[in-house]
């Protein structure tokens, strides 16, 4: 009975994890077939599909949308090789500090106010362009933020901190004895990184290439605060523009964004299948080596370019941001420019200090519901022979190759015209906890993965042998063990929570209003010097959650 009974429970959680991913997903591909908006009256139809894919200017969108996210992609990829190369496979001096300077990149500066600073860095009067003209006596401005060239700078410098916090176990993990080997036999540094280094990380990079594509296809702040001024179009802008038509096209946006869904899905099927029967294995029983590779002169050429990219990815934003907070007006330099009026403000709005505590509320709550679920998922699929382990653990990953966007109009379908028992969800900050809490899964499952399959079978048995109950057993042997994993990434998604602004872009109320979407509604309204606070204010919340991150739990399970 007992066992029947907890193959209930497991039953019970594939029904929830299921309702959870697959309805939103579901009910997106159904409002695509909709002639009008969630919660209206409308019949199916494919209207929305042949407006969309009929209008030439849509298809050159996309197209953009490909190409500007392949070459951001290449370059990221190329970074972060070269990063993780140098703080684990080579003798280049403070690896270690290095390497927590890549991850406050990404840990401390959130995407969307690091943009901003961007205009204050690189736009026509932007302090770069001023510096550069006092000082070579350019008739114009040298760099313009508001092109392509910014919208790839922008988005390299944040991304390539992401996919080198993912590939850099992979590269520590590998022995160094087949390096040594390639270099003894005469094979130079980039000879050996070529042909040896990169085809046995081949599962580590297809994977990292592959969420890089992902996450610039769907990219959003980057390509509406920086391209939109100088008409640069790409799928996700295109979808706001049209839900910002009045009354909305929410036909021609659901087709898009279909299309997107399903075109990225067939990318992950590609993945799964090109690495599906191969082996990649650099680690046997016959010894493990990490002799790092001697530079010799060159270790400081390495030192100098980590730096360098820290100094533009963070140290120049950050600064900005900090100076900008103060300016009377953004971007005007007058004999008086600075003030502390706007801090006065942030300080003194109720608005303001709403947002703040709704972002603690839901950064904490879908943190902590999340890592609660994301455990007894990966408890299931790793430790259990429950028959539905292998559909659950597929449908926990399916987010993983879902825009942010598009899961964010598949949530507002669901909950404003799908089944009417869940409308009143609707804006409240419960549907915000679920919409981080789906999106984190990927993340959240393969980190306590990880740890549940170094967490040895004998352990739980020995205990259950010496009369301890499950309960005890877990609380005293499981949980301690997996708790520095469980650790890291509660963090991580609470930083989600707090930058994240395109998955609840569309599900937000007044009264549900977080820190990262006021920033975004003072920036449109452009009330740019409120906006530049409330970036500061969730800089500083990232920083301390990178703080954390240094001091808690072990980083490769939080990169794995």
């Amino acid at each position: 009975m007992r066992s029947l009974l907890s193959n209930w429970y497991l039953k019970l959680l594939l029904l929830i994890v299921g309702f959870l991913v697959l309805y939103p997903l579901l009910m997106l591909v159904y409002g695509s077939f909709r002639g009008g908006g969630p919660g209206t009256e409308s019949a199916l139809n494919l209207d929305g599909y042949q407006r969309a894919f009929s209008d030439i200017g849509h298809l050159r969108i996309l197209w953009t949308t490909i190409w500007l996210s392949a070459i951001r992609t290449l370059l990221v990829i190329m970074l972060a090789i070269f990063f993780a190369w140098v703080v684990t496979r080579t003798d280049t001096p403070w690896r270690g500090g290095l390497e927590f300077l890549i991850w406050l990149v990404f840990l401390g500066l959130p995407l969307l106010p690091t943009t901003v600073a961007w205009t204050l860095l690189a736009g026509p009067n932007g302090f770069m362009n001023q510096a550069m003209t006092a000082l070579f006596g350019l008739e114009k401005p040298l760099l313009n933020v508001y092109s392509y060239g910014g919208i790839i700078w922008v988005s390299v410098a944040f991304l390539t901190s992401i996919v080198f916090v993912i590939i850099t176990p992979a590269f520590r993990g590998m022995d160094a004895a087949l390096e040594e080997s390639s270099r003894m036999s005469g094979a130079s540094t980039i000879t050996t990184i070529r042909r040896v280094t990169i085809p046995l990380l081949a599962p580590a990079l297809l994977g990292a290439t592959l969420l890089s594509f992902i996450r610039l296809v769907e990219s959003f702040e980057v390509e509406l605060i920086l391209g939109y001024p100088a008409g640069i179009y790409v799928y996700t802008t295109q979808i706001w523009r049209l839900l910002g038509t009045v009354p909305a096209d929410f036909p021609q946006a659901m087709a898009l964004s279909s299309v997107v869904l399903v075109a990225v899905m067939g990318l992950l099927y590609f993945q799964w299948r090109l690495l599906g029967n191969r082996q990649y294995v650099t680690i046997t029983g016959r010894g493990f080596s990490t002799h790092p590779a001697k530079l010799g002169v060159w270790r400081y050429v390495t030192f100098s370019a980590v730096i360098l990219y820290f100094v533009f990815a963070f140290v120049l934003p950050f600064l900005t941001l900090i100076l900008g907070s103060f300016m009377k007006l953004w971007g005007v330099w007058s004999s008086e420019p600075f003030t502390t009026k706007h801090w006065v403000w942030a300080i003194n709005d109720a608005r303001v200090l709403r947002s703040v505590k709704n972002t603690l509320i839901v950064g904490v709550g879908a943190a902590t519901i999340g890592m609660l679920l994301y455990s007894l998922i990966s408890y299931v699929t790793v430790k259990t022979s429950f028959s539905g382990r292998r559909a659950l653990d597929m449908i926990s990953w399916l987010p993983y190759g879902v825009p942010g966007l598009v899961l964010a109009l598949g949530f507002l379908w669901a909950y404003t015209g799908g089944l009417p028992v869940f409308a009143p969800l609707f804006g409240t900050l419960w549907l915000l906890m679920m919409a981080f809490i789906v999106r984190g899964l990927p993340l959240g499952c393969r980190v306590m993965n990880g740890a549940m399959y170094q967490l040895g079978r004998e352990l739980e048995e020995s205990s259950r042998v010496l009369g301890a109950s499950w309960a005890r057993t877990f609380y005293r042997i499981v949980a301690p063990i997996l708790s520095p994993a469980f650790v890291s990434a509660w963090i991580l998604l609470f930083l989600i929570a707090v930058r994240d602004v395109v998955t609840i872009i569309v599900l937000y109320m007044p009264s549900s209003r977080l820190l990262s979407v006021a920033l975004f509604e003072h920036w449109m309204a452009s009330e740019y010097e409120k906006s530049v606070v409330i970036g500061v204010m969730m800089t500083l919340l990232m920083l301390i959650g990178a703080i954390t991150v240094r001091f808690f739990g072990p980083k490769q399970q939080v990169a794995g």
